[in-house]
């Protein structure tokens, strides 16, 4: 009988397997009393480059995911996997990127929560060995890991970049791929909610075989999986709900007449404020006792708009009511995947000692988001506009203008939604090919292994934004007249005033008037004006040469042979991200308010050398059974290269990373270990190289000081750095292991203790940094990335120079300190004729998550605890609840099987800068001026229960086994709790974070597993 403990399974150790596997998922729990009486093989564990006999002789907290835990909890994705360990904290899921223009789809693992908004501070690894990214950053998309492959998934929770270079800073994420199956195997799948949507397709097909006597094998899979989108606001009744934080009239923060009212009450039926789909034209009369006036579908007329309540004038506050569209009538709870990869590994021994290994894949991810148009708020209608019309009858257009009611001040301001009439999406187009070929052996007469790879991988991928509204070109668009010129060609028709008046501007040339009023087809000359689409297109290609070896040094002094590795390694990464609108000028490409970016490129040189010493020091001896020392320690050198669309500056940085760690168990049942180690994370891609610019204007592109919002126009040129260092990040762990085998058979406990501190983090560029080191502090280094443009301004009775151009580069200066502890414990129990169940408990508690967003030390926040989506917008961190747990229990008899499985997720709060009056420090953090004050900043512990169960047909002619199985997630249906936030970006997912909360609801699977 198999447990759903999730076991440590490979060839050669199948004999540990049958004692030790009970353990399920909890890495390093296994004991001398669990090892077997023969002679195991020696295989690699991740986090070590020594060979052991079992993945249990390491110091690290490891976390082993095999294939029966996939089959047992009905997962069919690496990525899924990896979601449901309570270290991982997933911010970048189908189900949390189904609104973003970034990652859509893609899941990637981010352990600790540690990773930066572009890119990742866990490593991943297939088989060992370093993974090509499949971003601009050096995440990597699990989505392109075929699970029907899979023999099993080590995850470290710890610093290993002794062990594999760059980027192991919260841990590792190994996946391994069968290398030995024997026969084939056929799974079909198929999901849906209980709502009748976000159907889930999964088909995947593997085989392998032994050739030419046993000396070669190979083993190749195939598998496509099909997931549609999920919407939110007509398809979820508590998104339908629209809770959300809206302004309150009361608080002085909103120009009412309480100091102590709460800035935002969080209140249903949340709706933007005097916005539409024909249009509104904005009033500015708070508290409103004039009336507000909406267009009609037709764009002719004038129509009663309700602007809600708690209103405030500002056409970017929320309110509660009234006919402006909900908080949420565009948001998605998941976006669609769809996954089609290959994955062929090959072995053959060439002669005694010398074998040949090949690993090829080749994956596609698409993706394709419905999302909302961008907003056209406060766009400035003169008098004279052409589309007012000429009708002066009641209600018409013309008429209220007669009225000044639109116009008082000869020009209104005007907001719409264009979302009816264009087609606003987001497109993701995700290849990678990867293939490894290698030779490996064993020196004649020793211990001494060695192995020897190249490895080539590739990604292209392209990220395409339709219907983007443009910046000037729309405005130019919008601003129309009729045409008065004698003999014109277009003569009492609709033109651009722009072109009436002979404008100069490049932008302006080829204007085409925009008829801004109603929801009437528009042509497409006008579209293809003012709105154009965002397309970048990847291409990153990875070269490794890699040689590594490892045996016996020396036989030891009494208590094991001390071991020895050793390797080098070279890798050349080479990006180049193409920034592109159909070979469009840059005046046209640039002119949008929301950007990609600019065209970059560069290329990274590694080369690395590393050693490794595994010292076991006592055996059996008083109070040391066992007590082993490991040291490691890598060097490594990174030349970076900046290429087309950078400065083509080059540097060299060096980078030293060691590790020390120790396993010593006081007597058979308990075992002490720990770890230290000096971890690193060299700039990624994106970080060393990308280039945007922002025109002056819009939404950003400004340069006023703080407080004084959209003042100073001025350009913005945001640059990665050449200069970056890699960051730094000292690591410790300690923990104890308790496998009492006789005085409670079955059981095991471990907790260990984290702790992590990176300094010298990669900051993405900083428009506020530049501002305030020159205009408060004075620095040159700051005021030297200021281009003035001569004039002087006044804010707040101080005089400002004004800016015409700002450079903002990507720095070294945050800092950050991660405390907790996981928990990891399991119990079999039998029940002899009736079966067995298997109990697991993984938990990870997080104390501390406190981080240093500029190099000034008073900004240090800790955002422990927040379990809401304030602070989300691009953010460089990941907050994560004090408690994430998992409580499974599966009972086996015979071929059937059953888990039931309990995840839980603390109480917490929705922003860690957040305050409420009820707090007893409520004034003091007020006074402070960071802190944003709301009526409710709690949210409530959350549980939710998955069922999964199978039973497994034998031999039955055609197959060697037939296993059918079901699964339902989210099993009473249980909605997430509101846990929103303030402000930009705060409001997402339809009130709630996808990080820890399921959206989806209660949904069925169904699948078919088939061998032969």
């Amino acid at each position: 009988m198999k447990s759903n403990t999730t076991r440590f399974h490979t060839a050669g150790v199948r004999a540990a397997v049958a004692a030790a596997l009970g353990t399920a998922l909890l890495g390093g729990f296994a004991s001398q009393a669990f090892a077997a009486e023969e002679k195991l093989d020696e295989v690699q564990v991740t986090g070590s480059r020594i060979k052991r006999a079992t993945d249990f002789d390491t110091a690290n907290p490891t976390t082993v995911v095999d294939a029966d835990y996939f089959k047992n909890m009905g997962i069919v994705n690496v990525g899924d996997a990896i979601k449901s360990l309570p270290s991982n904290v997933s911010n970048n899921s189908p189900t949390t990127t189904g609104n973003a223009n970034f990652f859509a789809g893609s899941t990637i693992a981010n352990l600790r929560g540690l990773n930066p908004f572009f890119g990742s501070r866990t490593l991943n690894l297939v088989n060992g060995r370093r993974f090509v990214p499949t971003n601009q950053g050096d995440g990597v998309d699990l989505n392109f890991i075929p699970s029907v492959l899979i023999e099993r998934m080590d995850v470290v929770t710890g610093g290993a970049s002794a062990a594999y270079g760059s980027g192991a800073i919260s841990g590792v994420n190994n996946v391994f791929l069968a290398r030995k199956l024997e026969g084939g195997k056929l799974d079909v799948d198929f999901g849906q909610t209980a709502q009748s949507d976000g159907k889930d397709r999964h088909i995947a097909a593997a085989f392998g075989s032994s050739f030419n006597e046993g000396r070669g094998h190979f083993s190749v899979g195939y598998e496509h999986q099909q997931s549609d989108s999920i919407g939110c606001y007509t398809v979820r009744d508590w998104c339908a709900r629209g809770t959300a934080f809206v302004n309150n009239p009361d608080s002085t923060a909103n120009g009412g007449t309480s100091a102590t009212a709460p800035q935002y009450l969080l209140k249903d039926n949340a709706r933007a404020a005097q916005i539409s789909d024909a249009g509104v034209f904005q009033n500015f009369g708070a508290p409103f006792g004039a009336p507000t006036y909406g267009v009609n579908a037709a764009g002719t007329g004038t129509v009663a708009y309700n602007v809600g309540t708690g209103a405030t004038g500002s056409p970017f506050n929320t309110v509660v009511g009234g006919d402006g569209k909900s908080a949420y009538k565009y948001s998605n709870l998941r976006a669609p995947v769809k996954r089609d990869v290959g994955a062929l590994t090959l072995t053959y021994e060439l002669a005694d000692n010398l074998n040949l290994s090949v690993d090829a894949s080749y994956g596609k991810v698409v993706t394709s988001n419905r999302t909302g148009g961008l907003d056209a708020q406060f766009t400035a209608i003169n008098a004279d506009n052409a589309f007012l019309g000429t009708a002066t009858g009641a209600g018409s257009l013309k008429a209220a203008q007669a009225a000044a009611a639109l116009f008082p001040g000869g020009f209104a301001f005007y907001n719409k939604d264009w979302t009816s009439q264009i087609d606003s999406h987001s497109d993701f187009n995700t290849e990678v090919k990867r293939l490894a070929a290698g030779l490996d052996g064993r020196f004649a007469g020793t211990s001494w292994t060695w192995d020897g790879y190249f490895q080539y991988g590739e990604t292209k991928r392209s990220q395409l934004v339709a219907d983007n509204r443009h910046l000037n070109a729309y405005n130019y668009a919008i601003d129309s007249v009729i045409d008065t010129r004698a003999g014109s060609a277009t003569l009492g028709q609709a033109i651009c005033r722009a072109t009436l008046t002979g404008s100069t501007d490049p932008i302006a040339k080829g204007c085409v008037a925009l008829n801004p009023f109603g929801t009437g087809a528009i042509s497409k000359a006008a579209h293809d004006y003012a709105f154009g689409y965002l397309l970048e297109e990847l291409t990153y290609k990875q070269s490794v040469f890699a040689f590594n070896t490892t045996g016996n040094v020396s036989d030891g002094i009494g208590a094991g042979a001390f071991k020895a590795a050793a390797g080098m390694e070279y890798r050349q990464e080479k990006g180049e991200n193409i920034g592109s609108q159909g070979g469009a000028p840059d005046y046209v490409r640039t002119d949008y308010l929301i950007q990609y970016g600019e065209s970059f490129a560069g290329n990274v040189n590694v080369i690395e050398g590393y050693g490794e010493l595994d010292l076991p020091l006592l055996r059996d001896a008083a109070l040391a059974k066992r007590f082993d020392l490991n040291l490691a320690a890598r060097y490594s050198q990174y030349e970076n290269q900046g290429k087309a669309g950078t400065t083509g500056e080059k540097r060299t940085h060096d980078m030293l990373t060691y590790k020390a760690s120790l396993n010593w168990d006081l007597v058979d049942s308990v075992r002490l270990r720990g770890t230290y180690s000096r971890d690193s994370r060299a700039a990624n891609f994106r970080e060393l190289y990308y280039g945007q610019k922002i025109q002056a204007g819009g939404i950003f592109g400004f340069c006023g000081p703080v407080g004084s919002n959209q003042v100073d126009a001025c350009n913005w040129s945001l640059e990665g750095n050449v200069d970056l260092k890699p960051e730094k990040a000292d690591t410790f762990t300690a923990g104890i292991v308790l496998t009492p085998a006789d005085a409670l058979p079955g059981f095991q406990f471990a907790i260990d203790y984290f702790n992590i501190k990176i300094t010298d983090a990669v900051q993405q560029a900083n428009v506020r940094r530049v501002l305030d080191g020159c205009q408060v502090s004075n620095i040159a280094e700051f005021c030297n990335l200021l281009t003035l443009d001569g004039t002087t301004y006044t804010f707040n009775g101080k005089s400002y120079k004004g800016v015409s151009n700002l450079r903002a580069l990507a720095f070294n200066g945050s800092e950050y300190l991660y405390r907790g502890f996981d928990i990891t414990s399991s119990y079999k129990l039998n029940l002899n004729d009736y079966g067995a169940v298997n109990f697991r408990f993984l938990a990870t508690h997080m104390m501390e998550q406190s981080f240093q967003p500029t190099p000034d030390p008073t900004s240090r926040v800790n955002v422990v605890g927040q379990v809401g989506t304030a602070n989300s917008f691009l953010s460089d961190n990941q907050p994560s609840a004090d408690w994430l747990a998992t409580l499974s229990a599966t009972y086996v008899l015979g071929n059937f099987s059953a888990t039931l499985q309990d995840r839980y997720v603390s109480s917490g709060k929705m922003n860690y800068l957040g305050t409420t009056p009820s707090d007893s420090d409520y004034t003091a953090l007020m006074a402070t001026g960071r802190y944003t004050s709301s009526d409710v900043n709690s949210v409530p512990s959350y549980q939710v229960f998955a069922l999964n169960a199978s039973y497994t047909f034998q031999d039955l002619g055609f197959a060697k086994t037939l296993r059918v199985w079901g699964g339902i997630d989210n099993l009473f249906d249980k909605d997430p709790p509101v846990a929103t936030g303030t402000g930009f970006g705060g409001a997402a997912n339809g009130g709630t974070n996808a990080v820890f909360y399921d959206t989806i609801g209660r949904a069925y699977k169904l699948g078919l597993s088939l061998t032969f």
